[in-house]
C-alpha cells in the first residue's frame, strides 16, 4: 500500500494500517541516525584496539567478537518478533540503551597486568551484546517505519548515519592518540543518553500497525522463501566483519597511527553519502540483486588489495570502494526485506531482524572466529585473500540461482504495483486479507455520507475519504 501523507522535505506521516500517528519531522529521523552511528562509532572498531592495548591476543579478540555476534544472532530474531507481537519497539529501544551502558562501562575498569583479563572482559562484553541487541536489531526497521516505508526518505536520512560514523572516527582517533582510550567510554555514556532522548521524540511506537499472529513458523517462512539471499548476506557479512574487526589490527601491525585509522573511516563515509542520498534512484535503475552483486564484487577487490598492501597509508586509496560495497549492499538488503512480498504485513521487524541476524550475526561469527585464527596462523595479509575467494564464490552462486526479484523493491511510497516474483515465494492474498476490512469500512463510511445528502461529494473526495488503494492480487 502506498505510504500516505509523505512530505519529502519536512515531515513523515507514520500512519499505517488505518491508524494515524503523529507526523514526525524528517529532521528528527536524520538526528536519530546521526546520533545512533556516533554512539556506534565509540566502540565498534576502536574496541579492538582497546582490547589489544589491554593485553589480549588477536585470537582472543576474535573470540570476544565472535561470541558477541553469536549472542546477538540468537537473541535478535526473538527481539524483533517480540517487537512485532507487542508493537512496543520504541520502548524496547529505550530500555536497551539504558541497560547496556552498565556492562559497557565495566570494560573500563582497570585490571592488574598479571591478571587473566579474558574472563572479566568477556563477561562484561557479552552482557553488553545481550542488552544492546534491540538497539541493533530494530534500528533500521524503526527508521524505515518512521519514513513511512519510502526508500527516498530513508536514504536521505541514512546519509546522516554515515556522517556521524565518519565524524566520530575522525574526532576520536587523534584524541585517543593524546589522552588514551578513556575517551571511548565517556563518549559512549554521553551519546547513549542522547540516543534515549532522540528515540523518544523521533520514532513511532512500532514498526507497523497491522495486527498479526507472530509465530516461529511465520518468521522461518521468510527465511525459507528467500534462503539464498540470506545465505549470500551471511557470507558478505563475514567479509565485512574482517574489515570492521581486523583491519585496524593489520594497519597497526604496519605501524599506522590512530589518526590514520580514523581517516580511513572518513574516506569510506564520503563515498557512502551519494549512494544513500540517491538510494531510490539507484534501486530503480539496478534493482536489489544487481546492487548487492556490484557491492560484493567491489568488496572482493578491496580484500585482494588488503592482501597485497605493503604501506599502511595506501589503505586510503582503496577505502573509497567502501562507499560502493557497504552502501549498495545495505541499501538493497534493507529495502529487499522491507518489501511486503518478502516480509509480509505485520512482520516488518522480524524480517529486518533476520537480515541483522545473518549479515551482522552469523556472518561475523564465522568471519571473526575463523578470521581471527587465520590472522594469527596464516598471516594478517593472506587472510584477506582467503576471504576474497570465498565471498566471490558465494556471489557467483547467488547470481546464477538467486531467482527473479520484484521490481517494486524499495519503492513503497510510490504507485508501482507490488509484484509477486520475489526471490522464493512472492506476496499472496494475505495482503488483501489484512487490508480488506479496513477498505470495506471506509467505503461504507463514504457511501453513508453520500446517501445522507452531502451532494457536494465528488468521486475524488469520496476516494480520498475512503482511503481507497489499489491492491494487486494477480
Amino acid at each position: 500500500m502506498a505510504a500516505k501523507g509523505l512530505d519529502t522535505e519536512t515531515n513523515v506521516d507514520v500512519s499505517g494500517g488505518g491508524a494515524t500517528a503523529k507526523a514526525v519531522p524528517l529532521i528528527l529521523i536524520k538526528a536519530y541516525y546521526f546520533s545512533s552511528f556516533c554512539w556506534f562509532a565509540t566502540f565498534f572498531r576502536y574496541l579492538t584496539l582497546y582490547f589489544e592495548h589491554d593485553g589480549l591476543t588477536a585470537a582472543q579478540i576474535g573470540m570476544l567478537w565472535g561470541v558477541f555476534r553469536i549472542l546477538q544472532t540468537i537473541i535478535t530474531p526473538f527481539v524483533s518478533a517480540f517487537a512485532d507481537k507487542t508493537k512496543q519497539s520504541r520502548r524496547m529501544l529505550m530500555w536497551s540503551h539504558a541497560i547496556c551502558s552498565l556492562p559497557f562501562l565495566a570494560l573500563a575498569i582497570p585490571l592488574p597486568e598479571d591478571f587473566e583479563k579474558m574472563v572479566p572482559r568477556a563477561a562484561a562484553f557479552w552482557l553488553f551484546a545481550l542488552s544492546s541487541s534491540p538497539a541493533f536489531g530494530l534500528r533500521d526497521a524503526m527508521a524505515i517505519a518512521a519514513c513511512g516505508g519510502d526508500s527516498d526518505l530513508w536514504g536521505k536520512s541514512r546519509v546522516y548515519g554515515a556522517v556521524g560514523w565518519g565524524m566520530m572516527h575522525l574526532v576520536l582517533g587523534p584524541i585517543m592518540d593524546s589522552v588514551g582510550f578513556s575517551v571511548l567510554f565517556v563518549s559512549f555514556f554521553v551519546l547513549d543518553f542522547i540516543q534515549i532522548v532522540i528515540i523518544r521524540s523521533s520514532l513511532p511506537e512500532s514498526c507497523g500497525d497491522v495486527k498479526k499472529e507472530v509465530t516461529a513458523s511465520a518468521v522461518l517462512e521468510i527465511f525459507s522463501n528467500n534462503w539464498l539471499f540470506f545465505v549470500n548476506m551471511t557470507f558478505i557479512g563475514a567479509g565485512f566483519s574482517m574489515v570492521e574487526g581486523m583491519l585496524f589490527l593489520l594497519l597497526q601491525e604496519m605501524e599506522a597511527s590512530n589518526l590514520l585509522c580514523g581517516l580511513a573511516v572518513v574516506v569510506t563515509v564520503i563515498f557512502e553519502l551519494p549512494i544513500f542520498h540517491y538510494a531510490k534512484y539507484v534501486l530503480e535503475k539496478l534493482g536489489t540483486r544487481n546492487m548487492i552483486l556490484l557491492g560484493q564484487i567491489a568488496w572482493v577487490v578491496r580484500a585482494f588489495f588488503y592482501a597485497n598492501m605493503t604501506e599502511a597509508w595506501t589503505v586510503l586509496l582503496i577505502e573509497p570502494l567502501h562507499g560502493v560495497t557497504f552502501a549498495l549492499v545495505w541499501t538493497a538488503a534493507t529495502q529487499h526485506v522491507a518489501d511486503p512480498a518478502v516480509s509480509g504485513q505485520g512482520l516488518e521487524a522480524s524480517a529486518q531482524g533476520l537480515l541483522q541476524a545473518t549479515f551482522m550475526g552469523v556472518g561475523p561469527v564465522l568471519g571473526l572466529s575463523i578470521g581471527g585464527w587465520l590472522f594469527d596462523n596464516l598471516g594478517s595479509h593472506a587472510v584477506y585473500g582467503v576471504f576474497a575467494v570465498v565471498v566471490l564464490a558465494v556471489g557467483v552462486a547467488y547470481s546464477l540461482w538467486g531467482g527473479n526479484e520484484s521490481s517494486s523493491y524499495g519503492m513503497t511510497g510510490t504507485q508501482e504495483d507490488t509484484k509477486s516474483s520475489a526471490i522464493g515465494k512472492g506476496a499472496d492474498s494475505r495482503v488483501l486479507d489484512d487490508e480488506l476490512p479496513h477498505l470495506i469500512k471506509n467505503v461504507d463510511y463514504g457511501k453513508d455520507r453520500f446517501e445522507d445528502g452531502d451532494e457536494d461529494i465528488d468521486e475524488h473526495t469520496l476516494n480520498k475519504d475512503a482511503d481507497i488503494v489499489d491492491v494487486d492480487i494477480s
